[in-house]
């Protein structure tokens, strides 16, 4: 069944509400900069303390000693899961697999907010699917668990790797995209094969957020 992972980024306090209030439910909590940052521990403890997977969504790129210790640190926190740039190259990305041991690594490659436009203004001359692609080979070469990726390059990258897929950018029917701009709905990302979907603001911005945690359980219940 295709797992749901609920991004904190909201502040401290609303935060905690959430993670005390859902008992007994098969979810992931995955804590951003927003919260890291202001927070660290405070937040990833809780998170433990209260019987969830914490994903770090720290994104980390830089050279490979630094991804490396990166991930060490990540481990002391307890994560279970870690984001990866792939850009930041071959090398940095085995040593990050090399201490990983049970966290699971997953590298992105192209964000959700970017289109083919704003890869030729950084100076990329292939298509997203390609630039996608090749990350994605590469990421998956070095050793990492798994993936972030938009659904919509979802169905290519499956036909070519068999991989975990996290996807981002998941709105339910009546949302608007916001700032991403590769959005699917749950349901077309459960079609496609998402194995963990990331929704923030249709839980965090609901009247009822339990409620809506425990509508999409049931949806993905309904989708094995």
């Amino acid at each position: 069944m295709t797992r749901l992972c609920i991004a904190l980024d909201t502040d401290y306090e609303k935060a905690v509400d959430l993670i005390k209030s859902i008992k007994n439910k098969e979810v992931v909590f995955k804590v951003g900069y927003k919260l890291f940052i202001s927070h660290h521990r405070k937040i990833t403890d809780l998170i433990k303390q209260e019987g969830f997977e914490l994903f770090l969504d720290l994104k980390l790129h830089d050279i490979p000693n630094t991804v490396k210790d990166g991930v060490l640190s990540a481990r002391e926190l307890g994560a279970d899961y870690l984001t990866v740039h792939v850009s930041a190259g071959s090398e940095a990305l085995r040593s990050a697999v090399e201490v990983a041991e049970g966290l699971k690594l997953l590298g992105v490659t192209l964000l959700t907010s970017l289109e083919e436009p704003h890869l030729k203004e950084l100076g990329v001359c292939v298509s997203k699917d390609e630039y996608v692609v090749k990350l994605s080979a590469l990421a998956l070469s070095c050793g990492l668990s798994g993936l972030v990726c938009s659904g919509k390059e979802l169905p290519l990258l499956k036909s070519k790797f068999n991989f975990f897929a996290v996807v981002p950018g998941v709105r339910l029917e009546e949302e608007s995209s916001d700032d991403q701009k590769r959005v699917v709905s749950l349901q077309e990302a459960i079609k496609k094969g998402a194995d963990m979907l990331v929704l923030g603001r249709s839980i965090l911005r609901a009247e009822d957020p339990i409620q809506k945690v425990e509508d999409i359980l049931v949806l993905l219940s309904s989708h094995p």
